[in-house]
């Protein structure tokens, strides 16, 4: 019985989408909050928390220098900016060559998106891959490579191997059935290309 609640609790552990560095080097944790990744600098716009640097993520540009971080973790913050384009632009301009961007938001289909009025936006699995790569090209000139674009669909979803074909048919999902089988998360990993 202890393997079993050893992998229920694996399963249903909150924090396995949190987000992490990939890679070695200098960890920037941008809206970090009170539970800034270990080592990393961590900004916030409020003071009541973790951050070393306390500025709002709506001014431009950000009090760092440029090329600065080999990693960027976003979890739980492109969806409270007024532009997520200009805010794109700003973490290209911060990052090393190579750096690896990663971001968390809710998905449009959870209950997550909708339950905290500071959101300003609910994005897509379109819509994240347009901050790397954009659809219309004219909005900027920075790009990024997508490393990933997974979904994290709520524990049901996930048991019944729904959340696999989610993952592997994203557009379908999204278009059809991302209502009647909703996500918390969309996680994304892009790499600054300059």
């Amino acid at each position: 019985m202890p393997a079993l609640r050893d992998a229920l609790a694996r399963t249903t552990d909150p924090h396995q989408f949190d987000l992490r560095p990939t890679g070695p080097g200098a960890v920037l944790d941008i809206g970090c909050g009170s539970a800034k990744f270990p080592g990393a600098i961590g900004l916030d716009i409020s003071g009541d928390t973790d951050a070393d640097v306390v500025h709002d993520l709506d001014v431009f540009p950000y009090p760092i220098e440029d090329a600065s971080f080999d990693q960027i973790l976003m979890q739980d913050v492109i969806e409270h900016v007024a532009q997520p384009i200009r805010v794109f632009e700003e973490l290209h301009r911060i990052a090393r060559p190579g750096a690896r961007i990663q971001l968390r938001t809710p998905h449009f289909s959870s209950v997550l998106a909708y339950g905290d009025p500071t959101h300003r936006h609910y994005f897509s699995t379109v819509a994240i891959r347009s901050l790397g790569e954009p659809r219309f090209a004219h909005y900027t000139d920075v790009r990024f490579r997508e490393i990933h674009v997974t979904l994290d669909l709520w524990l049901p979803f996930r048991l019944t191997g729904i959340a696999a074909l989610a993952n592997r048919y994203q557009l379908p999902y999204e278009s059809y059935f991302a209502f009647r089988f909703p996500t918390m998360n969309i996680r994304a990993e892009f790499e600054v290309v300059k």
